[in-house]
């Protein structure tokens, strides 16, 4: 699916989400956690794919393959100044990854180097938006 594709998402509720996607119960994690967001229900359409909704709406999705991953990040590259990120912060992915938070893109990608560990995408929004319903600071890396 390429990055219009993810966002168009956004438009279905809950509902009509996992019927057009025909998710089977299995699939659906609820009252789940991710970083910032709570008590959401996670619906895993793949091993890599992750769309967490909280009160019918779809509020991030998460995507962790790193095919799949590369492929959207080069996308971005074509959509949007991927140089000039609003902010880079450290990720949870590792001790040598950032994420680069591009939040009026609705796109957070994390890195090292130039490996994609995941990206999110979310509707568009501030940067302070992001960090304060989203990102959470990772814990020391304990090697």
């Amino acid at each position: 699916m390429e990055l219009s594709g993810y966002k168009r998402c956004f438009s279905s509720s809950y509902d009509q989400f996992i019927v057009g996607n025909n998710v089977e119960a299995n699939h659906i994690a609820q009252h789940v956690k991710y970083e910032k967001l709570v008590d959401v229900t996670r619906v895993d359409v793949s091993e890599s794919e992750f769309f967490f909704f909280k009160e019918g709406a779809l509020q991030i999705i998460y995507i962790s393959n790193g095919i799949v991953a590369s492929k959207l990040w080069r996308e971005c590259k074509d959509l949007f100044d991927v140089d000039e990120p609003e902010k880079r912060v450290r990720s949870r992915a590792g001790k040598t990854s950032n994420q680069l938070i591009f939040a009026h893109q609705g796109v957070t990608v994390s890195m090292s180097q130039s490996d994609i560990d995941f990206i999110e995408i979310y509707p568009s929004c501030s940067l302070q938006e992001y960090l304060d319903g989203v990102y959470r600071e990772p814990g020391l890396f304990i090697r």
